[in-house]
């Protein structure tokens, strides 16, 4: 049976974490991890208010972890990156890469790594943990569901905590221009990290675009 499970890191235990200490207002958000021949390849988004994507590159391109890194999309104070990993330093991507589970989602700030992984198979689950285990990468396991728990039968497909979280930011004037509250504000209302509230918002937006436009655009085929 498909499980979700949520792992934590520390910010300093994913390499990609060090621009965190040049940059600690920085965050890093990863689009898309793509296998590729004997490594795998992360596109990842980094955002940095007031900052300035090439001194960001000039940050990974030190990391001895990465073969090559390439700044793909500069939007100023936004960055999509596109890095292929050195395979003797593959870390949490080589346990992603061994088990062949899917990152569903993975946010970083200085706040520490929050990932979230789909397992086919508890085998795969335990192959993950394995391979961090034996590779000492303290990840901490804080969520464990399987996929029938995230539906709730509503057709929007959102989660409980998912719901929860667009509608206190629609509540508390979020989606207001200019805002009337910021992220921070609304983790602390939960009582989770502002790095998990994001994650929230986060994959409700995408579940809610995923059960409502690309549906539509589909059935209209």
């Amino acid at each position: 049976m498909t499980q979700l499970a949520e792992f934590t890191l520390e910010a300093t235990a994913f390499p990609l974490g060090r621009v965190f200490t040049e940059r600690p207002d920085a965050t890093l958000e990863l689009d898309r991890v793509v296998p590729t021949g004997d490594t795998v390849m992360p596109y990842f988004w980094v955002g940095d208010t007031g900052g300035e994507m090439r001194a960001v590159l000039a940050v990974f391109e030190e990391l001895s972890e990465l073969r090559s890194v390439t700044l793909v999309d500069d939007l100023g104070e936004r960055g999509l990156f596109r890095a292929e990993w050195d395979p003797a330093y593959m870390g949490i991507m080589g346990a992603v890469a061994e088990a062949s589970v899917t990152v569903v989602s993975a946010s970083g700030s200085t706040e520490g790594w929050l990932f979230e992984i789909r397992a086919e198979t508890a085998a795969q689950l335990s192959t993950f943990q394995g391979y961090c285990r034996d590779h000492d990468i303290d990840v901490s396991l804080t969520r464990l569901r399987h996929l029938s728990e995230v539906s709730p039968g509503e057709n929007d497909g959102l989660t409980p905590a998912q719901r929860e979280a667009l509608l206190l930011a629609y509540a508390e004037g979020y989606y207001e221009e200019p805002r009337a509250t910021d992220q921070t504000a609304l983790a602390e209302r939960l009582g989770i990290s502002r790095q998990a509230f994001s994650a929230r918002l986060r994959r409700g937006y995408r579940t809610l675009v995923e059960s409502t436009i690309v549906r539509n655009s589909e059935d209209d085929q």
